[in-house]
């Protein structure tokens, strides 16, 4: 179930904006913080005070208390379930941070846009912005904040039915979590409870809400101990125990209407409603739900609505009145659109059905006073349900269709940032390589460099050790800068990808006994720079692997392409490796994959007792300028 509304809009925003150090500075900050304790309490008020912060900050060029009086604006307009309004706010932060330029600031505004167009039912922007706003945290490593958004994600992913998905996200959010920090980590329980019990999975949701439970009793938070509340009614209510599920519910939603939690009040009567209808309390059920549905219409809260047709539908088919149920499954369908279900098609044909056979009879009855009469009706009645059933099979294969589409989208978009993250640690690496090769090729070889001077100066003495110590720091001098010249080689930079790895193989060849050869087949190989140290990456750990672990006395680097395929393969005479039990757990094994990965590459590895043969095969790109 959804919580985000309540929680992310204030975990995510630092609470650290710098300051102008000056008296009008002091005070408007000092009003916001006043603001922030009343935004549940007086929520109008609080968008009053707001107002007028954000009016005096941009009277004095304060761009930083102007953003968050804006930012705080959009979280009560969510709160109060008025997402147009939020969704405005959330843009104008955006055009002030371009002028803050601050990264972070661009990752909380996304964040809590993504909650926003999941409530308005825009899953596909959700997911964009959540996407957007990880990929930030990631790179920042805020554990606390990368947590609930990771929890925030899995909601969407729980609105589109994926299950799995969802436990993947809120498992990330479980790992991340800072163990001190009790409250994520019993709000995080309490999500995982969801998807369990909607995979029929009792055992796991209750040991998720026993957790929150335990952890709730140990902190005195009332947002959390109103999760736990709500959670135990929706564990009772899907294993069908309505009369232990009710006093939770009620609890919980006298909660949600101390705390003024808008959007948890109309999800929880509905809820309520469900488990009432289940008990035979048919009027206060029937009440719960028409109020439901005129909030969710006013309001244009899609989700609301969604649910409360649904139930109702449920609700006037246990009464008999399928007419009215086939109506209210009708309208929610088609709230529900991309997102219907096979079984939601099939509580409609039965409704269909059965309200048809309803008419039927009452035709057959009309028969008896006058043939012509029925049987042209009935004609008529048949013309109408083949209609129905065919009009039901197109929509259910158009339903179908654009969920595949979806799907694919979404699929896509994680790629995307999966590629994204995989590129920047590259980058990363790249850089520190060309850190550590400077500091050793202008520090310690000036060192070695220096002391080989002033020992040559005794060479006059003509002492043998200082010979000898004079000898052994020109060795030293040339392993680090063969050393430097293996982090960042001047030949990949200089010249083509070929010509860098030959130079690679003869100058290991010069520091080590074993053979290294190089091979290329085919014709010139041109490629983007970023592809070419991957690959050049790549030869480095495999020939590195071959000299140190395989005992090889022998190793043959072959680069060829044939149109725009290239194949690079090491192959070694060494005493090989079992590839079945390496488990891919090691960290050269794992630095291999993900650049085979970033290549788009296929990986192949042949070990025996007589040697290794390492094989990648990947598409080249056009080479950048």
């Amino acid at each position: 179930m959804l919580r985000n509304c309540v929680i992310l809009f204030l975990l995510l925003l630092t609470k650290a904006f710098t300051q102008v150090s000056d008296t009008d500075s002091t005070r408007i900050w000092n009003m916001i913080r006043e603001t922030e304790a009343i935004e549940f309490s007086e929520p109008e008020k609080a968008l009053t005070e707001y107002g007028k912060i954000y009016d005096l900050s941009i009277s004095k060029n304060y761009d930083a208390p102007a953003f968050k009086a804006i930012l705080y604006s959009a979280f009560v307009y969510n709160n109060l379930g008025k997402y147009d309004s939020a969704l405005l706010y959330f843009n104008e932060a955006e055009k002030i941070n371009l002028r803050i330029k601050d990264p972070m600031n661009d990752a909380y505004v996304a964040l809590n846009k993504a909650n926003t167009y999941m409530f308005r039912g825009d899953l596909k922007t959700s997911i964009e912005n959540h996407l957007f706003g990880i990929a930030i945290l990631e790179k920042q490593n805020d554990s606390t904040r990368l947590s609930r958004s990771y929890s925030n994600l899995s909601s969407v992913y729980q609105e589109l039915d994926d299950f799995d998905r969802q436990i993947e996200y809120l498992n990330k959010s479980l790992m991340v979590t800072p163990k001190n920090d009790l409250n994520s980590l019993g709000l995080t329980h309490c999500d995982l409870m969801s998807p369990y019990v909607m995979k029929k999975d009792f055992e796991k949701a209750l040991f998720h809400i026993a957790q929150a439970d335990s952890i709730s009793k140990l902190k005195d938070d009332k947002m959390l101990h109103f999760f736990v509340t709500r959670n135990w009614g929706d564990y009772y209510l899907h294993l069908e125990k309505h009369g232990q599920a009710i006093p939770f519910q009620r609890e919980a939603l006298s909660l949600a209407r101390e705390y003024q939690y808008s959007y948890y009040e109309n999800d929880l009567a509905v809820n309520l409603a469900d488990a009432l209808l289940n008990i035979g309390q048919y009027n206060e059920a029937e009440n719960l739900l028409l109020n439901s549905l005129k909030t969710g219409n006013k309001d244009g809260l899609k989700e609301l609505s969604k649910k409360s047709l649904l139930m109702l539908s449920v609700l006037k088919k246990r009464q008999g009145d399928y007419k009215s149920a086939l109506e209210f499954s009708e309208a929610h369908n088609e709230i529900k659109d991309s997102l219907i279900s096979d079984q939601n098609i099939k509580v409609v044909n039965e409704l269909d059905k059965k309200y048809q056979t309803q008419k039927k009879d009452k035709e057959i009855a009309e028969q008896k006073l006058a043939l012509s009469v029925s049987q042209s009706k009935t004609r008529t009645m048949s013309i109408l349900i083949v209609s129905l059933l065919i009009a039901s099979i197109l929509l259910w294969f158009l339903f179908q269709q654009r969920q595949k589409r979806i799907q694919q989208q979404l699929v896509t978009i994680q790629r995307e940032q999966e590629v994204r993250t995989l590129e920047s640690l590259m980058e990363g690496e790249e850089k520190e390589r060309f850190r550590i090769a400077k500091e050793l090729h202008d520090g310690v070889n000036g060192d070695l460099s220096a002391i080989k001077f002033k020992l040559s100066s005794l060479l006059e003495m003509n002492n043998t050790i200082i010979k000898e110590a004079v000898d052994m720091i020109d060795s030293s001098c040339d392993q680090v800068r063969a050393i430097s010249h293996n982090l960042v080689p001047p030949s990949l930079k200089d010249f083509n990808l070929a010509e860098a790895i030959e130079a690679y193989c003869q100058n290991m060849n010069s520091i080590h006994e074993q053979s290294i050869d190089f091979q290329q087949v085919g014709i010139s190989i041109e490629m983007d720079k970023k592809q070419e140290a991957n690959i050049f990456r790549i030869v480095q750990e495999l020939v590195t692997n071959s000299i140190k672990h395989a005992e090889a006395s022998e190793i043959l680097v072959q680069l060829s392409r044939a149109e725009n395929e290239v194949m690079l393969s090491v192959e070694d005479n060494g005493k090989g490796f079992d590839v079945n039990n390496t488990n891919g757990k090691g960290i050269g094994m794992q630095n291999l994959k993900s650049r085979a990965a970033y290549l788009n590459g296929k990986l192949d590895i042949k070990s025996d007792s007589k040697g290794t043969a390492t094989t990648i095969t990947f598409e080249t790109e056009t080479k950048k300028a």
